[in-house]
């Protein structure tokens, strides 16, 4: 009797044992855009607990959050901001949220860089409105464009991510992409189908948003035609003169020589730029046909300069938000330049 009651008695922990482990499976969100599964992380059914506001919002001094009275749409909790900043130094949170801009010292920035920097200096990034007023050198105007009728924001008609038509309104852009199941690959079809919600984009996402090693990266696409799903047509929106296919009075031109650096054209199979073999999360280059996973091999003849391969998305410590600093010393200046132009190391 005492045996049975024992392996009664183990067969329960057993039984328990699993009912946890399910739960906390199926909480992290298998394969599903947002990877912690309690609506209440996101969402607030009244904007109220404990006689309280729940909205909240990154404050003006950035050294915090402040509630708001006023609920958001959607029943979102916060914006943008106050979703994707940190007051930590951490740049992955503990609901594996990205983190874009981080309030204190920290390591490890993901791939489109942290927004941080443009505190310090309008070079060094995008002036998104809720970091930053406009450059105050450029105001609404992003070199190689057209004056812009507000500033940037994060999503939305004035925006990157989500949808871009008119009316949208940042993070009202990127509505019901983040529940999006994105596990048979980014096919563009849908904002939450696209390259980190960048509608029509395509790419690789890596899945710690690009802890930088030669394995380890998104992987971005690239094309030689005048296609309308590469990182760089993006970029092309708003600094169109910089872009080569842009189809319109684009300053770049389609042949050698050029008059600014190329954007979406191959990485040369012969001369110095053959030596370019081995990916280099330095100066990245982009594939036609990205695949479920990245690799590690570059193909000159085939893989193809982006904007991205000089530059970060969102900002970065140098000038011009580029990847390294041109305005170090010389083998600083040189030491991305020379990841394709390896003649000149």
């Amino acid at each position: 009797m005492k045996c049975a009651n024992n392996i009664k008695r183990l067969n329960k922990y057993i039984l328990v044992l699993l009912m946890v482990s399910f739960i906390l499976f199926f909480s992290n969100g298998v394969n599903a855009k947002v990877n912690v599964g309690h609506c209440a992380d996101c969402h607030t059914m009244h904007n109220s607990q404990n006689n309280a506001s729940v909205a909240y919002e990154l404050n003006t001094s950035y050294t915090g959050y402040d509630t708001v009275s006023t609920p958001n749409n959607y029943l979102l909790k916060s914006d943008c901001a106050g979703c994707h900043s940190s007051t930590s130094t951490a740049t992955i949170d503990g609901n594996e949220t990205p983190i874009v801009f981080n309030t204190s010292n920290f390591s490890n920035p993901l791939a489109g860089g942290n927004f941080s920097y443009v505190l310090s200096d309008d070079s060094m990034g995008h002036n998104v409105d809720f970091i930053t007023a406009p450059d105050v050198q450029l105001g609404l105007t992003p070199p190689g464009g057209s004056t812009m009728s507000s500033q940037l924001t994060c999503a939305g008609e004035y925006g990157c991510h989500g949808d871009r038509t008119s009316g949208k309104t940042n993070y009202s852009g990127t509505k019901g992409a983040h529940h999006t199941d994105d596990t048979g690959g980014i096919t563009g079809t849908s904002i939450g189908l696209s390259y980190r919600f960048l509608n029509g984009i395509l790419g690789t996402e890596d899945n710690d948003w690009e802890q930088e090693t030669s394995v380890d990266h998104n992987q971005y696409k690239g094309s030689t035609s005048s296609a309308a799903d590469t990182i760089s047509y993006l970029c092309s929106r708003c600094h169109g003169d910089f872009h080569t296919w842009t189809g319109g009075a684009s300053e770049v031109g389609t042949a050698s020589p050029w008059l600014r650096h190329p954007t979406d054209v191959d990485l040369p199979a012969t001369g110095e730029f053959a030596g370019y073999t081995t990916y280099n999360a330095t100066a990245p280059v982009a594939q036609t046909t990205p695949g479920l996973t990245t690799n590690d091999t570059v193909t000159p003849g085939s893989d193809v300069v982006m904007c991205l391969s000089c530059h970060r998305a969102h900002s970065s410590p140098y000038y011009k938000i580029l990847r390294w600093d041109i305005k170090g010393t010389l083998s600083q200046a040189m030491s991305g330049c020379i990841v394709c132009h390896t003649s000149k190391d």
